[in-house]
């Protein structure tokens, strides 16, 4: 619209179309109590402001004011430009002054005139130290020389109002209850344990809004929009002030939230989420893993400043994070260049190298006409490369351009100075290497990849990645840290824009490690145990195992997130070696089952005639004796060298024996049983048991002994006799009758007594053997005379009868 009307203007005079009448230096103010009509203003979209009309006269001072009626617009500004209508000659001896308030005590903003700013300039009313919104303008000329004035623009309505973003964050809070934890305030570090939620809330501050000052627009925490950016996780974008978090690993993240208000301004803060990272504790453990029951070993941690053997804990890097500048308002052109600037670092001193480095520049922007617009990027050099440039007049910010009559739009533009910008807003990125289209320039001269707005007007497609008019190649050479600035030009006036934001976005090769974080232990301690002897309070103890079988032990860590971690440290004890209990073996050998042992072991003896097949390494091996007897055994572990030992009892022979023997008719008699230390039990074909018996009668008495092992069985077999005694009457001491010594036969004879006397009565022999006699001598041993003599004879048979008999004996030589 606007440059149509400027064609109008050209045939119907200059001030011709105006809603509004002309206002002039020379006017009344239009001060708080009469203050400008902004809807009139804004409606009228033309030069509304001049000196006088033709020459301005000499030794003028005249002020006039210009302020916003506060509820049609917050804020005036004034372009004075020198083109399309606009007109701007003040000789370099005289001056225009622009107060930032009611009245020339108000602060002032700048002096200006064709030697300081030869195209021109624009001014605002300022946020800080203006609430009135209003601007004062003291127009001062001297007698020397005179210009012819101004044709100018005075426009009012609701400007972008600076606000201050914060950001706060909760870990365990619920709707932001807690203490906030990000360190320092609003874009610090929020370190958090793995696992946990983070509840992030915006917090911003509208000291301008409509709700604190009464004028301009609503600007509120509900009616503004969030986008929240996760480094690597992604984008998410709500009207709701806060959003929950729960990193999906042990990394850092990068926070960046973009917060959109009415207007749409932009504003933009960032954070560092910081994930705790998981100690490795590889060296976390036992001097020994396998230990001997009773004994002791250490085990180890070590995370103290001057003890770190036991655990290590990894770097977090973060991923790499996006770039954005802020809202750049773009006035009403006067030739004047508008600039925002992003300050790269961290690329670790690099260069350009290729005009692929720089993968896409991309612009949040507004602009009503093209034709008259320039938009550059300058690197750190000062090397500055053309991304768009539509303006072929002298005055240009670069040489040369496509030309002024292009009346195709930038974005979704409403055509109205002054006022909000169109919404939503719109994003033109430009590329070398990843262009999908020509540059704007030679779009809008072929009328392609032309839409209309959301507000009826012709505008370049966003959809489409453009072609910079330079070449990136310039650039080569060029430091990629440091101030990367775009600028804008808009050489005509009655139209104006704003950049919303803009990002450069190099190639990734060029990023160097993202930045780390190490996390530190602060804590640690061992879990109580009652096997722990020593050490509880340091990083090492000493442990004594007290049953066989594993054992644990846990290792506790706090980092300095307050993040707190263990590791579980297990022991595994070795049992003693177990072998047989005491035992009984038969026929002197023994086969051994159910050892166990860890590592096998050895076997002795407590004699060398006990032996081992086929070894005495053997685990099980057969224990065998040629000698019956007890015997100590012992198993010595080679794991621990523990020694177990059990007795070994190999019986010997249950052997015995009965003698045979004849009995005197009516006799008892007992029969013995051969003794022997191994036998356990006797019995007897009688039913009698023991080692003896008593029989009565004659016949085969069997006799079976037993042990644990063994049995065997002998025969006594006794008969029956006549138990007497017969004695000669007469013996003849003669050898030629053979009859030369007294005896008697006998059978059965207990005891025996035998006494010879003289006639006299004398005793001259005795003897007491029933197997004995007498050959007639003396006890002396002389041969008695021939005669009688008499003999006396006691005897008890072994039936107990006692036999007595006398008589006498002839002897005869």
């Amino acid at each position: 619209m606007k440059k149509k009307l400027f064609a109008l203007i050209a045939f119907t005079g200059l001030f011709g179309l105006q809603s509004q009448a002309q206002m002039s230096i020379y006017d009344n103010d239009f001060g708080v109590a009469n203050p400008l009509n902004c809807d009139s203003l804004a409606v009228a979209s033309t030069t509304n402001f001049v000196d006088m009309g033709g020459n301005y006269l000499p030794n003028t001072d005249e002020t006039i004011t210009f302020c916003p009626n506060l509820t049609m617009g917050s804020k005036v500004s004034i372009t004075f430009a020198t083109n399309i209508g606009f007109e701007f000659n003040i000789d370099p001896t005289d001056t225009i002054y622009i107060y930032d308030g009611p009245d020339i005590t108000a602060p002032l903003i700048g002096a200006y005139n064709s030697a300081t700013n030869i195209n021109g300039f624009n001014v605002q009313a300022s946020f800080v130290n203006n609430p009135t919104g209003c601007l004062t303008v003291r127009f001062v000329s001297d007698g020397a020389n005179e210009g012819t004035g101004w044709v100018a623009n005075v426009a009012c309505g609701d400007l972008a109002q600076p606000f201050y973003p914060h950001l706060e964050a909760f870990v365990g809070g619920v709707n932001g209850v807690g203490p906030n934890i990000m360190n320092p305030i609003d874009t610090g570090y929020v370190d958090v344990c793995f696992g946990d939620s983070i509840l992030l809330v915006a917090k911003p501050l509208f000291p301008y809004s409509f709700e604190n000052t009464g004028t301009g627009y609503s600007q509120n925490t509900n009616n503004c929009d969030y986008t929240w950016t996760i480094g690597g996780v992604g984008v998410f974008s709500s009207e709701d002030d806060s959003l929950w978090f729960l990193p999906p690993a042990r990394q850092g993240y990068f926070v960046d939230l973009r917060i959109l208000d009415p207007f749409p301004q932009p504003a933009r803060i960032t954070c560092k989420v910081r994930v705790s990272q998981l100690p490795i504790f590889a060296g976390t453990g036992p001097i020994d893993d396998t230990v001997c029951l009773g004994l002791q070993t250490e085990l180890i941690g070590g995370v103290t400043p001057t003890d770190t053997v036991g655990v290590a804990v990894p770097p977090g890097s973060f991923g790499i994070g996006g770039v954005f500048a802020g809202l750049t308002p773009l006035p009403d052109g006067t030739g004047v260049q508008y600039e925002t600037t992003i300050g790269i670092t961290g690329l670790n001193g690099g260069t350009v190298t290729s005009p692929n480095d720089i993968t896409s520049i991309c612009l949040d922007i507004e602009h009503s006409y093209i034709g008259d617009i320039e938009i550059a990027l300058t690197c750190p050099n000062g090397t500055t490369v053309s991304l768009m440039n539509a303006f072929n007049q002298a005055g240009g910010l670069i040489a040369g351009g496509c030309g002024n009559g292009i009346s195709t739009f930038l974005g979704n533009d409403t055509n109205l100075d002054g006022g909000a910008p169109g919404s939503p807003t719109w994003t033109y990125c430009f590329s070398e290497v990843n262009a999908t289209t020509t540059s704007i320039c030679a779009n809008a001269i072929a009328a392609t990849n032309i839409i209309t707005n959301d507000y009826g007007f012709p505008s370049m497609d966003p959809s489409f990645v453009y072609a910079p008019d330079g070449s990136f190649s310039d650039f080569i050479g060029c430091p990629l840290d440091g101030p990367w600035t775009v600028t804008v030009q808009d050489n005509q006036g009655v139209d104006d824009g704003y950049i919303f934001q803009w990002t450069i976005n190099f190639d990734a090769a060029l990023y160097p490690e993202p930045e780390t974080y190490q996390n530190e232990i602060v804590t640690d301690f061992w879990t109580n145990d009652p096997t722990i002897i020593s050490g509880q309070s340091d990083t090492a103890i000493v442990v004594v195992p007290n049953t066989p079988g594993s054992h644990s032990y846990t290792y506790n860590v706090t980092d300095d997130f307050g993040c707190s971690y263990d590791t579980t440290v297990v022991i595994f004890t070795l049992p003693q070696p177990t072998i047989f209990p005491d035992t009984l073996a038969c026929f002197q050998n023994f086969n051994v089952q159910g050892t166990t042992a860890f590592a096998g072991g050895v076997w002795t003896a407590s004699d060398t005639c006990v032996h081992f097949n086929p070894s005495n390494t053997a685990l099980n091996p057969s224990i065998w004796t040629t000698v019956p007897g007890t015997y100590t055994v012992t198993f010595t572990d080679n794991a621990c060298g523990t020694a177990v030992s059990s007795d070994i009892f190999y019986p010997g022979s249950a052997y015995t024996q009965v003698l045979d023997t004849v009995l005197c008719v009516g006799v008892s008699y007992v029969i013995n049983a051969q003794a022997n230390p191994n036998i356990l039990n006797y019995s007897w074909n009688t039913g009698e048991t023991g080692p003896s018996i008593t029989v009565l009668s004659p016949g085969d008495y069997i006799v079976t002994s037993s042990n644990e092992c063994y049995t065997h069985s002998d025969t006594a077999t006794i008969g029956n006799k006549v138990c007497d005694i017969a004695v000669p009457n007469i013996i003849t001491l003669s050898s030629l009758s053979g009859n030369n010594i007294f005896f008697i036969e006998y059978e059965g004879v207990k005891t025996f007594e035998c006494t010879i006397l003289n006639r006299w009565g004398n005793l001259i022999y005795e003897y007491t053997d029933p197997a004995g006699g007498w050959d007639g001598r003396t006890k002396g041993g002389d041969l008695v005379d021939e005669g009688t003599y008499f003999y006396m004879i006691k005897a008890e048979l072994e039936s107990g009868e006692e036999l007595t008999k006398q008589g006498f004996v002839q002897v005869y030589h």
